[in-house]
């Protein structure tokens, strides 16, 4: 009878083990399927504002064979919670990296506005039509610039008209200063005017613009960095004061009043970056 109970208890076990087994492994298979989609999604959108046309899927894939290659080796080399840690900022890292390198490439076209504006006021001034001063850009101007310009014109080409390839233009690249520069296309199609003037006002109003923007970012270097040390500082002193007293600092970790003042400090962390990100972030 004894015998019967432990077998029982044993199958129990064993099948209430598989069970989860299969529940997690079907729980994980639809998150990887929703994750699939949505990268999908997210980074073909991203690579188009860049002009990089290229399957998403093949960056998938290429994404699930680095995993695949770190996740063994981190876990022999640490443990079980840096090796998930490792796993989950690979699986967010082209989530992060896409927009720093699109907004890389706005700051760069925005860097380039002024020279191209000033080329294309100087070629409409040469009796060159707008089309003509476009070609004379994708020809001349180095890259962001040109290849953006050289889609408004593949998209002209086969039957878009002007104006919405440069809405397109804009949608990609959502600058102000390109903004302005489509207005004065509009307004120049419908009711006429000096457009090689108005562009080299445009590119003198820009570089003003940026140069103004150059001294702001210089004199709020100062504040950003006290932002990174408002963040940075407490987090090492408390790694500090746990290698110095571990039994102390483990209260902080095991205790409600821990918990408590973790969650105070990294409230008041959050509070001090909103607050200086608000005073060094001045739009011009």
């Amino acid at each position: 009878m004894e015998y019967s109970w432990f077998t029982m208890t044993i199958g129990s076990a064993i099948l209430t083990s598989a069970l989860a087994g299969v529940v997690l492994c079907l729980v994980i298979y639809q998150l990887s399927k929703i994750y699939q989609q949505t990268f999908l999604i997210e980074i073909d959108q991203g690579l188009q504002d860049i002009l990089l046309y290229m399957n998403p899927r093949l960056l998938f894939n290429a994404l699930l064979l680095s995993l695949v290659i770190v996740f063994p080796i981190s876990l022999y080399l640490f443990n079980i919670t840096i090796t998930i840690l490792l796993a989950g900022a690979l699986l967010i890292s082209p989530k992060i990296i896409l927009p720093m390198l699109r907004k890389k490439r706005h700051n760069r076209i925005s860097e380039q506005l002024p020279d191209t504006l000033a080329a294309m006021s100087t070629a409409m001034r040469s009796g060159l039509n707008l089309i003509q001063a476009l070609q004379q850009i994708v020809k001349n101007q180095p890259p962001p610039i040109s290849q953006e310009f050289a889609q408004v014109l593949l998209e002209y080409r086969v039957g878009q008209d002007l104006e919405d390839s440069m809405d397109a233009f804009h949608k990609r690249v959502p600058t102000d200063e390109l903004l302005l520069i489509n207005s004065a296309i509009k307004i120049s199609r419908k009711v006429g005017g000096n457009l090689s003037e108005t562009f080299e006002i445009l590119a003198e109003t820009i570089r003003e613009k940026m140069k103004i923007e150059g001294r702001i970012k210089a004199l709020t270097a100062m504040g950003k960095a006290q932002g990174w040390v408002a963040v940075i500082f407490p987090l090492f002193m408390g790694y500090a004061f746990y290698k110095i007293e571990p039994v102390a600092m483990s209260k902080l970790f095991t205790t409600l009043g821990g918990w408590i003042w973790i969650s105070i400090m990294l409230v008041m962390i959050m509070v001090a970056i909103i607050l200086i990100r608000k005073i060094v972030d001045i739009d011009v």
